[in-house]
């Protein structure tokens, strides 16, 4: 089973370790408008796509695909 494919939302603590940014850092990017803001799925929980912040990353490291 490819639990790459599985795992489609993103937390923040999932995805300051999919990203290595701190959670300030991220928070910051938001503000900015320089990071996806993801969705708030319910009062208080706020996820982003997996498949959105991998394009985010290699669009940042130049791997336009």
């Amino acid at each position: 089973m490819n639990t790459e494919n599985q795992q489609r939302l993103l937390r923040m603590k999932q995805l300051t370790i999919h990203t290595s940014f701190s959670r300030s850092y991220i928070y910051q990017k938001i503000k900015e408008g320089k990071f996806p803001p993801g969705y708030l799925i319910s009062p208080g929980i706020r996820a982003w796509l997996k498949s959105e912040i991998n394009s985010w990353l290699d669009e940042k490291m130049g791997r336009n695909l």
